[in-house]
């Protein structure tokens, strides 16, 4: 498995394709695996790069709290190990949150930015839920059973349609570090807020956002795009916080090509106005 020594932590990552360098951040308590059905769709437009971020998967970490401008610097210090000092950043969910952080503390690498169900300030309802299923843990109930309940919020109503639960074995031996890397995760997502930085954002930036979110309502992907001045937003329909990559693969496609890295800053500007 291929790991990358960034500082004080070994970084599991992988790559795929040829092109201009893509770095898709996952989710909370996700990892790199989370994006197996985009890469498919994009690998022959980008080269794409896969990471796990510190506290989830099998990146390896000091054993502390960490903070949300740290999980951004991972990112800065594995591109730049990989040999890209230019890139294009997607970050989905929490993944946006370490998006934005990277774009606001490496601004010279980030070529563009592209934010998926993402927001400037962890929503109060979801955070209280997650809370709450993370005391159940705490209490007894199995990480199978947590990872169930996150799923009910990020998916549809017609996914569900006709489905039963179907219990999974339990691995206690797991559930320890999966729990404390979570949380340590979400320590990181509290304490994170953009709302007053989001002018500092100047790469062309892409918001997307399901119609259907419950996790994070599509609201609050709208502030992003109104905080950043040089920004597109993109609804997908049916779409809940989980977003089918099928549904959205096109538009990043669309959106990579016209703020290419190689392109003059006078002919990117150019095409993205005949575009609209």
């Amino acid at each position: 498995m291929p790991y990358l020594n960034v500082g004080e932590v070994r970084i599991h990552h992988h790559t795929y394709g040829e092109g201009e360098p893509l770095v898709l951040i996952p989710g909370l308590c996700g990892d790199l695996y989370n994006w197996k059905k985009m890469v498919p769709l994009i690998k022959d437009h980008c080269h794409v790069v896969l990471m796990d971020c510190r506290g989830s998967g099998l990146t390896e970490a000091p054993d502390r709290q960490f903070t949300m401008s740290e999980l951004a610097d991972d990112v800065s210090g594995l591109m730049n190990g990989l040999g890209f000092s230019r890139y294009h950043v997607l970050g989905w969910s929490m993944g946006g949150n370490v998006a934005q952080e990277v774009a606001l503390r490496h601004a010279d690498e980030v070529a563009s930015l592209i934010l998926m169900s993402t927001y400037t300030r962890r929503p109060d309802r979801s955070s209280y839920a997650i809370d709450a299923m993370l005391n159940s843990v705490k209490e007894g109930a199995s990480i199978n059973n947590f990872m169930q309940m996150m799923n009910t919020w990020c998916l549809t109503q017609s996914y569900y349609s006709g489905k039963k639960l179907i219990p999974q074995p339990r691995n206690k031996e797991d559930e320890g570090k999966t729990l404390q890397g979570f949380m340590r995760q979400k320590a990181a997502l509290d304490a994170f807020d953009s709302a007053r930085r989001l002018h500092k954002i100047k790469c062309p930036t892409l918001v997307i956002h399901g119609e259907e979110d419950i996790m994070v309502p599509p609201y609050m992907g709208e502030a992003i795009a109104r905080g950043i001045s040089d920004s597109e937003m993109v609804y997908i329909p049916g779409a809940g916080h989980i977003i089918p990559p099928e549904s959205c693969y096109a538009h990043i496609i669309s959106f990579l090509e016209r703020h290419s890295i190689k392109l003059p800053q006078a002919v990117d500007v150019k095409m993205a106005s005949m575009a609209k």
